[in-house]
Order: structure tokens, then C-alpha cells, then sequence
């Protein structure tokens, strides 16, 4: 028997990400990026978009075949695939909408790939807003409402062990990434990583993947 709230949550947030996926290609920097080193992945936004995206796929599938034995399997995954895809949205809903209100010139890039003379802000990208927040508003908020109503909290030993060694894991894997691809390309994915010596990127990783914890811990504790 289908439980019809977390499925219609589901096909309604698996919809919204999928037209963000399909509409990436519109952007007008995406032929650029497309021909660099690592594509589209070498941004967090599209890691986590794919990483909600597949979240949410698994539990569509729980939703159809709730009775199939063999989805137990996929309920462990889906749920140690949460711990790090909802800490990972917020991250991104966060930081990139604090820097595009207050600092739009570290997340967005210049219609004009050149330095612009001092004091003046150069014409900057804007994503349409229907993708804006298909990208960066959707993940977040369909993973923490599926968290909320329809998951359990995460217990002590997903707190403090497997948690933090997964964020770790994954905050050092990206941060690897980045660099690598950046190493051929030249630039980083992001302005603000671009215009940071290698110290001041080390420190950005870093309270990232501290910040990703921190949600956690946080997220968990509104957990009813």
C-alpha cells in the first residue's frame, strides 16, 4: 500500500531537481565549463544537487515497492546517503545565498571574463530565478522536510562517528578535486576560491566541512 505524503514529496522535489538538471545547459557559462576539467562537478551546487537528486530517487523507489524485501538494502543507503547529502544542501543553500545577497561578486561570474578597473563591479551572471532556486533552495528544503516528517533522527554513534568521518571524507575528497581540476584549468570553480592564495582555500575547506557538521548536529536537534 503507497504512503501518499512522502510520495508526493518525493515526485514533486525529484521534478524540481530534474529541471535544474535539464536546464544547466542554458546557462551562458556552460559551454565554457562543460570544456573544462571536471565539468559541472567541479561545483559543491551540483554535487549536492546530484547527491539530493539520487536521495530522492532511492525513496521514490521505497515508496512504489514498500513491501519488496530486497529495499531494505536501499533504506540503509538512502539513509546513510542523507547524513551527508542534507548537511551538504544546507551548506550550499547557505553560503551561496549569504554571499549572493551581501558579496555577489565571490559566487558569480562576470558576463566579462576580465579585470575590471578599480572600483567598478563588473556586470555579473545571474542565473534566472526559477533555476536559482531549483539549484540552490530545492535540495535543501525537500531533504529537510522529508528528514523532518517522514525519518528518524540520527542517533548517537551517526553523530559523532559515522557522520563526521563521512563529512571528513567528503570535505577532503572535494577539496583534492577542486585542486586538481583547477590545476588544469587555471581557475577554481568559484571566485572566492580563485581570488585565495592556497592557505586561504585550505581555511575555506575547512570551516565548510566544520559548518557541514555543525548542521548536522543542529538539523538533528529540530528533529521533533
Amino acid at each position: 500500500m503507497w504512503t501518499i505524503p512522502p510520495l508526493v514529496l518525493h515526485a514533486v522535489a525529484a521534478s524540481i531537481m530534474g529541471f535544474a538538471w535539464s536546464r544547466i545547459g542554458t546557462l551562458p557559462y556552460d559551454a565554457m565549463i562543460s570544456q573544462q576539467k571536471g565539468g559541472q562537478l567541479q561545483f559543491l551546487t551540483i554535487q549536492a544537487l546530484v547527491g539530493a537528486w539520487l536521495y530522492t530517487g532511492l525513496s521514490l523507489v521505497v515508496d512504489l515497492f514498500p513491501s519488496v524485501p530486497l529495499l531494505e538494502l536501499v533504506r540503509v543507503v538512502k539513509r546513510m546517503l542523507l547524513m551527508v547529502t542534507l548537511p551538504l544542501a544546507f551548506v550550499v543553500t547557505t553560503i551561496y545565498w549569504s554571499l549572493y545577497i551581501f558579496c555577489p561578486t565571490l559566487i558569480l561570474r562576470p558576463e566579462i571574463d576580465e579585470p575590471t578597473p578599480p572600483g567598478v563591479v563588473p556586470k555579473l551572471i545571474r542565473p534566472p530565478l526559477e533555476l536559482d532556486f531549483a539549484m540552490h533552495l530545492a535540495p535543501f528544503i525537500s531533504l529537510f522536510i522529508d528528514f523532518l516528517v517522514f525519518e528518524r533522527k540520527f542517533n548517537h554513534i551517526h553523530l559523532n562517528s559515522f557522520g563526521p568521518a563521512a563529512l571528513l571524507f567528503y570535505g577532503i575528497s572535494y577539496a583534492c578535486w577542486v585542486e586538481y581540476c583547477a590545476s588544469h584549468n587555471g581557475v577554481f570553480p568559484y571566485p572566492f576560491l580563485t581570488l585565495n592564495p592556497f592557505r586561504g582555500r585550505a581555511i575555506v575547506y575547512t570551516c565548510v566541512t566544520a559548518l557541514a557538521f555543525g548542521s548536522l548536529q543542529l538539523l538533528n536537534r529540530l528533529h521533533p
